[in-house]
């Protein structure tokens, strides 16, 4: 990081002449002899109005190299927080900033309009709540479903994330309960899910709309929900539909039937922009924008699906793997699927990481010719500044994104509870203490070397970046670090 230290100023001083303290000699035959003091020596004032100008450019230039030492920090700050996935650049260790009782799960945590919005369970009901990242203050609180009465089944919730902040609008499900115990028509009522749209900036509630029918699958596309409902013969609906109002983008029904307990088929949905991928009866792949149906497999194809940016992947058996084009075209072969990373800066632009399980290769995104291959049992994680972060096993550590060489890797002899990250300098990954407690290391990008470590909770679930902040869970408890 650049030096934040004020430049150094520099002042002109003036010098008074003042006399030259001297010593008497010891003359010949005791003889005093009187010395003459030393002139000072004092330049010219023609030099000094000569050299001026010298002093006043060499403080402009440290002055500006400061300024734009001081603006490339705050660019790089600005580019690193801007990637979904990479926590904002650290000054120092981190320490505990707040903290707050929460469930791991999935939809339980995400980052809207600048905030850090949980959701949570008490005897109330469920809740969402907006904290100011730093300092955990409450911004905001909403119930969002009441508890269940007796009688009544359970109720649950959960608010869809996406890697980035959601922005504007917080979006929850929530499971209404059934009667347990009611006449036939009840008891075969179908399964009904409200959704609650919220204003990220105060929580008020912007409407609301239901989904009815068994549901097997949802997830947020910027701020439309996808949502997947089976019928009673076992089709599937995939619905795009708007987040506040409810209103349908695009609809379709699979053709044939995706769930059935005669063969023991279930069904399955995955939203992975571009596409969504239908699972069970057959593989359906779908564009997520329209919902027109890009490529369909049999059910024992074994087909497996990855998203590639404005394009997507496919892996089978037989057949092996291709990269696809927006319409499905299949564009060339490649031997794996493309590396799911959890942050990518983008600094290998124009090239396709593969991870083929035994081997890593760059390919170009273009023709998929190859441009180098590693043999690693590491399975890439995070793409920064041409570095690789990849983890395995009790091992993480980082390639040269360049040419695929190893810069340094380190085993922590213990299986690693999470996957490492990165704040554009460090690699923040797993370590134990002496003791054997848990800790958070920050390495150095470049060679590995240890600047720090910190001691996390113990059951320690998952260290991980919300919306640029670096956040580590337990069972039943959030806690922010910075």
């Amino acid at each position: 990081m650049a030096d934040r230290r004020p430049a150094a100023r520099m002042q002109l001083v003036e010098v008074e002449d003042a006399p030259t303290p001297t010593s008497p000699s010891r003359a010949a035959d005791n003889e005093m002899h009187p010395v003459q003091a030393a002139e000072t020596s004092r330049p010219p004032a023609g030099v000094l109005r000569h050299w001026w100008p010298v002093a006043v450019l060499v403080v402009l230039a440290i002055v500006v190299s400061s300024l734009v030492a001081s603006a490339r920090d705050r660019a790089f700050v600005a580019r690193m927080a801007a990637v979904p996935g990479m926590v904002r650049p650290l000054d120092s260790a981190p320490v505990p900033l707040w903290e707050t009782l929460a469930s791991p799960l999935p939809g339980t945590l995400l980052a809207a309009d600048g905030a850090l919005v949980v959701l949570g369970a008490d005897d109330e009901g469920w809740t969402v709540t907006a904290h100011d990242p730093t300092t955990g203050a409450e911004r905001w609180s909403t119930v969002v479903a009441q508890a269940s009465r007796a009688g009544f089944e359970s109720t649950a919730a959960v608010c869809p994330a996406l890697r980035e902040d959601v922005g504007s609008l917080v979006v929850c499900l929530v499971q209404l309960p059934r009667v347990l115990y009611s006449d036939d028509s009840s008891i075969q009522e179908p399964p009904r899910v409200a959704v609650v749209p919220l204003s990220a900036e105060d929580g008020s509630r912007l409407g609301g709309w239901e989904v009815r029918g068994v549901i097997v699958g949802f997830d947020r596309v910027e701020d439309d929900l996808v949502v997947g409902t089976l019928d009673s013969e076992g089709r599937l609906t995939v619905q795009r539909r708007d987040g506040r109002s409810g209103d349908v983008v695009w609809s379709m029904v699979t053709p044939v039937v995706m769930e059935s307990a005669a063969t023991v088929t279930a069904a399955a949905m995955r939203v992975l922009p571009p596409v969504v991928v239908l699972e069970g009866g057959a593989t359906i792949v779908l564009d997520v924008d329209d919902g027109s149906t890009i490529m369909t497999a049999a059910r024992f194809s074994g087909l497996q699906v990855a998203p590639l940016g404005e394009r997507f992947a496919t892996w089978a058996p037989v057949g092996g793997g291709h990269v696809h084009g927006v319409g499905g075209t299949a564009l060339y072969a490649v031997s794996g699927l493309p590396a799911e990373l959890s942050a990518d800066d983008g600094s290998l632009a124009g090239s396709l990481l593969v991870d083929e399980g035994p081997e890593v290769a760059a390919l170009d995104l273009a023709t998929g010719a190859e441009r180098w291959r590693v043999r690693s049992m590491l399975d890439p994680r995070v793409l920064v500044s041409h570095h690789l972060v990849v983890s395995g096993g009790s091992t993480y550590g980082v390639l040269d994104a360049t040419d695929g060489s190893m810069l340094w890797e380190v085993d922590t002899s213990a299986v690693l509870p999470w996957s490492p990250l990165s704040d554009g300098s460090l690699v923040l990954g797993p370590g134990t203490s002496a003791d054997g407690g848990p800790e958070l290391w920050g390495r150095g990008l470049d060679d590995g070397a240890r600047y720090w470590s910190v001691p996390l909770p113990e059951g320690v679930r998952w260290v991980d970046s919300v919306g640029g902040h670096l956040v580590v869970r337990t069972e039943n408890t959030l806690t922010v670090y910075g």
